[in-house]
This record gives structure tokens, C-alpha cells and sequence, in this order.
């Protein structure tokens, strides 16, 4: 998603996944590549980054699922991808954010304000 001050950011993910695109096509069939595309992850470090437990409350009630993934999920969606229950991926993304990220038009629209009010 873009977000101000992280262009060559994003721009840097964006490449990761042509290198994966690409070196699925190139290994193949001897390697499988894929990439993960994650969200928000509630590590030991996120109060770095959301603040306390209210930010990081806040934060995650802007997520679909109302929660940061764990990192043991991240882990069990690499070991997936490395297993044979994924023996036909290759060259994927799979993005794993819980929903994505509400926007912000939503809150902000009038349309539906007196009708929840």
C-alpha cells in the first residue's frame, strides 16, 4: 500500500516480487519460489511501531480480522509453502494481512452516519 516517505520501500517489494516471478521460471522445475506479502505482525517489537497496548489496540481495530498476525502464523504459512501440500506453487504471492487495512474513506464518508447513529 503506499504510504508517505516509503516509495523506494515499496518500490523494493514490488521487485521482490518480479525476482520471484522470475526465478520461478528460471529454477523451475528443480526450485519452487514464492513470496509472502505480509501485514502488520505483533512481535516482540510492534510497541516500536504502534506505540502501547492502546496504540496497538487502535491500530489492529483497523484490520478486518481486528488483530496483527502472530509470528508463529507467518511460520506455519512458510512451512506450508515448503511442503508438499504446495507442490504446485510456484512463482506465487500469497499476501497474508488479515483483510488488508480498512480505508480511511469509509470513517470518513457521511453517507451512512445517521443511519448507525
Amino acid at each position: 500500500r503506499p504510504s508517505p516517505g516509503s516509495a523506494a520501500y515499496g518500490a523494493a517489494k514490488a521487485g521482490l516480487h518480479s525476482l520471484a516471478t522470475s526465478l520461478a521460471v528460471e529454477w523451475a522445475p528443480q526450485v519452487r519460489v514464492n513470496a509472502l506479502t505480509l501485514g502488520m505482525v505483533r512481535t516482540e517489537q510492534a510497541h516500536l511501531h504502534y506505540g502501547d497496548e492502546d496504540g496497538i489496540a487502535a491500530v489492529e481495530k483497523t484490520i478486518p480480522l481486528l488483530r496483527m498476525a502472530a509470528p508463529s502464523e507467518v511460520g506455519e504459512t512458510c512451512v506450508f509453502l515448503a511442503s508438499d501440500k504446495a507442490a504446485y506453487f510456484t512463482g506465487a504471492t500469497l499476501t497474508m494481512h488479515g483483510g488488508g487495512e480498512r480505508p480511511a474513506f469509509l470513517d470518513a464518508a457521511t453517507v451512512n452516519k445517521e443511519k448507525n447513529e
